[in-house]
């Protein structure tokens, strides 16, 4: 059993060496893709130094080889990120005036604490149902006219509706940033997100809580208070007409999403630029794919297994 649980410690640093980003214990704990063992005896595992000579330990933290700016990197990292997280909470307060916004989550390196000065504020909106497109249109003529397309402080590149609530794409990508994403407008329906997506989460991370404030507290109160202004420019795009207007909209940018990328294979094309009535995701770099291809390629170095699902 200790051979397995060596392994599936480097398993999970391996990732994370991907960001540079090293764990403390409690992380390697929830993350571990086996629930075999317990906190305390992991820890003893880490303190006896009986893991395999490609892992080490800093200051609390442990990372794979010898890599150990990477400590310092973190610190730096979780410094800019409490600067990051209040501009995140005034671009939600815009965000959650918008027509059919039921909630927003913070994700990618700021939900983990590991922005740097320019990295992005990635948001993933949660819409009313069958007016996705409605509100992701708006939202984005707002970043085009008043933001000038700017990406650092208004990249929001998932919408999901709130009856679709289950993530299609399961893999170690999407559990972790899934684990480790944070509410910052509507905390219930974040509860009710991590709820819908558990029992998968739980193949990949065993020890993993659904709502462990550990990973999913952004350090701050969350007004949930819902915006006066949202419910009166909703009147405008109720009833049939503005069902009309929702699928029309979604027709357009999935044409426009195929002129401008006919260069990529269909299939890629559909993945990376997902338009379904309860889905729109929008990520050119199909970061994803990247990851997870870094990710296999670390584990074919330390000849180990890739035991994802639905790769």
């Amino acid at each position: 059993m200790l051979d397995s649980v060596k392994k599936n410690i480097l398993r999970i640093l391996l990732y994370y060496d991907i960001f540079r980003h090293p764990l403390k214990p409690y992380e390697i704990f929830s993350l571990l893709p086996q629930n075999s063992i317990s906190l305390s005896e992991l820890n003893n595992i880490l303190e006896d130094h009986i893991l395999s000579n490609h892992i080490s330990f800093k200051e609390g933290y442990y990372f794979v080889g010898q890599n150990d700016s990477y400590v310092d990197l973190r610190n730096k990292k979780e410094f800019f990120s409490k600067r990051a997280w209040t501009y995140a909470r005034i671009v939600t307060h815009i965000i959650k005036r918008f027509p059919f916004v039921r909630a927003v989550f913070v994700t990618g390196s700021l939900s983990k604490n590991s922005s740097l000065p320019n990295s992005d504020l990635d948001f993933m909106v949660v819409t009313k149902s069958n007016r996705l497109w409605v509100c992701r249109t708006l939202l984005m003529l707002f970043k085009k006219l008043f933001l000038l397309n700017s990406y650092k402080y208004f990249c929001i590149n998932y919408f999901i509706s709130e009856d679709s609530l289950e993530i299609e794409e399961k893999n170690i990508f999407t559990a972790t940033e899934i684990v480790h994403i944070k509410s910052t407008y509507n905390t219930d329906l974040m509860k009710k997100f991590l709820e819908f997506n558990k029992s998968w989460l739980k193949k990949y991370f065993p020890n993993y809580r659904s709502g462990d404030p550990y990973f999913h507290s952004s350090g701050f109160k969350v007004n949930n208070k819902i915006s006066y202004l949202q419910k009166m420019l909703e009147v405008f795009f109720s009833g049939k007409p503005g069902g009309k207007l929702d699928s029309y909209l979604r027709d357009i940018t999935r044409a426009h999403w195929n002129k401008k990328y006919f260069y990529i294979n269909k299939n890629e094309r559909e993945h990376m630029f997902k338009s379904t009535i309860n889905v729109s995701k929008a990520h050119p770099g199909n970061m994803q794919k990247v990851i997870l291809n870094k990710y296999k390629e670390r584990l074919k170095n330390f000849n180990l297994n890739y035991q994802g699902k639905n790769e």
